[in-house]
Order: C-alpha cells, then sequence, then structure tokens
C-alpha cells in the first residue's frame, strides 16, 4: 500500500477532526502496547458511511464511530442545547466523510481532481465496523477520541 496514502488519510482525518470539531485523535494499535479500550455496551450502535473515489486512484472510503461518539459531535457542531436527531447525526456523518475524502486527496495530489460519490451513512451493530483486513489494495486507521475508537478504510480497485 502506498505510504504517502495513508499518511494523507492520517493527516486528513486528525485536521478535519481538530479543525470542525476541537477534537484531537490519538492513532490507536492494540499491539503497540496501548491500553485496550474500556468495555462498550454490546448493543451499541455504531455508524458505517462510505463513499467511492475516482481519479489518479479508484476505490472506496469507509468512515466507523460509534453513535453515541457522533452524536456527540453533531451536537456540539450545530451548536444545540438539545441532542442532535438521529437525522442530523447521520446527516453530520455524510458531511465529516466527504471531507476527510475530500480532504485526503487535496494532500495526496493536488494536480489531478477526484470525483466523490455522495456519501451514504448507516446504522450497524457494533462489532460489525471490521471490514476486510488489510491488503495490498486496503488498510485501516484507527484512532481514539475520549477513549472512543474511530476507524477509517480505504480499499483500492485495480
Amino acid at each position: 500500500m502506498d505510504n504517502e496514502l495513508q499518511a494523507a488519510a492520517v493527516g486528513a482525518i486528525s485536521h478535519v477532526f481538530e479543525t470542525m470539531f476541537f477534537v484531537f485523535l490519538e492513532p490507536y494499535t492494540p499491539d503497540s502496547g496501548d491500553p485496550p479500550l474500556g468495555p462498550r455496551p454490546p448493543d451499541e450502535p455504531w455508524l458505517k458511511c462510505g463513499l467511492s473515489f475516482q481519479g489518479k486512484l479508484r476505490g472506496q472510503l469507509r468512515l466507523f464511530l460509534p453513535f453515541p461518539l457522533a452524536r456527540e459531535l453533531a451536537t456540539n457542531f450545530l451548536g444545540l442545547e438539545d441532542e442532535a436527531s438521529d437525522h442530523q447525526v447521520i446527516d453530520m456523518t455524510n458531511e465529516l466523510t466527504n471531507m476527510i475524502c475530500g480532504n485526503l486527496f487535496s494532500r495526496y495530489d493536488r494536480v489531478q481532481g477526484v470525483a466523490l460519490t455522495i456519501p451514504e451513512a448507516e446504522v450497524i451493530p457494533c462489532g460489525e465496523s471490521a471490514g476486510p483486513g488489510p491488503s495490498p489494495e486496503s488498510f485501516r486507521l484507527d484512532f481514539l477520541a475520549d477513549d472512543q475508537r474511530i476507524r477509517l478504510e480505504i480499499q483500492l480497485e485495480e
């Protein structure tokens, strides 16, 4: 896998979370000596949001995050006194995924444009967030935000 693409992905997701939500992500790898994550309710829903991209590279980008974290981000981002609605949470997650992908490709290749599909978010059960394992055509990046895991996956097509 292209190390430049991975570096651009780390920079993009970190930049978007910091500038849009004032949330600082920490890379997370369970085998690097990082402490294990605290227990999460087994019935806690997650959001999976994905889009396809086509340009110099072609493939899919998927973002996974716990629904309660997404709700907190949406509530704070929108400046709401009450919790964001499910619809607002999904809209915010779609826009978040779009911003991450756009930022990634502006970092990776400033010359050639990239076409993005409309992001699509769906609620998934906890534990269903693991897509295909790393391969020469894909990678996963895990981060912690307020002790909650966020995953970014990129799958390239030939």
